[in-house]
């Protein structure tokens, strides 16, 4: 249109009036060109920061960690912190892999790699929902020390792919540490460790047998039972603990009750007599001797937050933060939590493409010299048409 113009205008005078028409789209094109061009440098700048200082999870460390907070990111990843606190024991980490059958010789050959989620068991302290296996764990004299827990990584991943050392044992097979939490990963429950020989034991006796159980009830929605709707802002829930001995001698049972995923989005609004310990956010009772056939039930209410929050998932336990408050006290009781509107993106939308900075800093570079080749256009074209006008204006066109 503008070499139409210019090629005419020595002809066609008139054609002025067009070309003052043209220039005064030129300024409005280029005011346009050039907020294009500044929101594509802050877009760039924004792009540069998460190369340079990548986020961090504001919720990366879990109670249920083998090694809490996990095994360092970028170049600070080493198995190294996972060996140190095996040497040293740390919260039993040498018992946990003795007990499983890993040799430290077997877990330092471990090399750095990836594994798929589906068909793989991972293990953690405490109970989740879904566990498919348990492995008590005891220390060099025997005593027992603890136990922990296995479920499908499905459950809390889905199909996905999770970053660690991959090694393999004589006594489980293929094994991993997970580089987020230092969690071990199997693919089968590992079978019972050959203990050393013992002495003879003594005659036998039948022994006690205590069985845990829990119910919830959703009290401000009509005494229903709690895990068969979706518990809404300010919900009363009522949780019942029953612990009965079925066995044939008396036992001493302890009452403890891990309220770490519940009160991710609930308060406790009656302790039923027992105490809360804030650290490892666990009400508990005193010790109780159950004498045979006894039955002994502890009852506590906890109220959901006036607003429910929209933390993100957990990035060692992703189901932290899932719109669920879980529990396990021999049974599990899930509960669905009407979460806000960003949660349920979450869900439907769990991850992002998988880009990098990397690529999105290439994209970005090449929409900036694109949008900055345009801007350029529309400068040069108005100076030229201002040229014309000068021209024209003095007769020299």
């Amino acid at each position: 249109m503008f070499r139409k113009i210019i090629s005419s205008l020595s002809f066609s005078p008139a054609l002025v009036g067009q070309l003052g028409f043209y220039a005064k789209r030129l300024r409005k094109e280029e005011v346009t060109r050039r907020l294009g061009l500044i929101f594509v440098v802050l877009a760039l700048l924004v792009q540069a920061l998460v190369v340079f200082d990548p986020p961090q999870s504001a919720n990366a460390a879990n109670s249920s960690d083998f090694v809490y907070g996990g095994l360092g990111l970028g170049a600070n990843k080493s198995l190294n912190n996972f060996l140190n606190p095996y040497d040293s024991n740390a919260t039993n980490l040498k018992d946990i892999m003795n007990s499983v059958g890993i040799t430290r010789a077997e877990i330092a050959a471990a090399q750095f790699g990836s594994w798929r989620t589906p068909g793989k068991i991972s293990w953690g302290r405490e109970p989740r929902p879904g566990e498919v296996g348990k492995v008590i764990v005891k220390n060099a004299s025997g005593t027992t020390v603890g136990a922990i827990h296995g479920r499908p990584m499905t459950v809390a991943n889905g199909d996905t792919t999770i970053y660690g050392w991959i090694g393999r044992s004589a006594h489980v097979g293929w094994f991993a540490i997970m580089q987020y939490c230092g969690n071990l990963v199997t693919d089968i429950v590992p079978p019972p460790v050959t203990p050393p020989p013992a002495p003879e034991p003594p005659k036998p006796v039948k022994p006690a047998e205590v069985v845990l159980s829990k119910t919830a009830v959703n009290v401000s929605q009509g005494l229903v039972d709690a895990s068969t709707l979706t518990a809404k802002e300010s919900d009363q829930i009522r949780y019942t603990l029953t612990v009965e001995n079925k066995g044939g001698t008396a036992a001493v049972t302890k009452l403890e009750d891990n309220l770490g995923d519940v009160l991710e989005y609930a308060t406790i609004l009656d302790y039923g007599g027992g105490v809360y310990n804030t650290e490892k956010r666990t009400l508990s009772w005193p010790d109780i001797n159950l004498k045979p056939n006894e039955k002994q039930t502890r009852t506590f209410t906890v109220r959901l937050l006036d607003t429910i929050p929209a933390t993100a998932k957990g990035q060692s336990d992703p189901s932290s933060y899932n719109c669920k408050m879980e529990n396990v006290f021999g049974n599990s009781v899930t509960i669905p939590v009407n979460c806000a509107p960003p949660k349920v993106i979450e869900e439907v939308v769990p991850e992002l493409p998988q880009t990098g900075p990397t690529e999105n800093l290439i994209f970005a570079s090449v929409l900036l010299a694109v949008v900055t080749y345009f801007y350029a256009r529309t400068r040069q074209l108005g100076k030229e048409v201002r040229l014309v006008r000068k021209d024209l204006n003095t007769g020299a066109l």
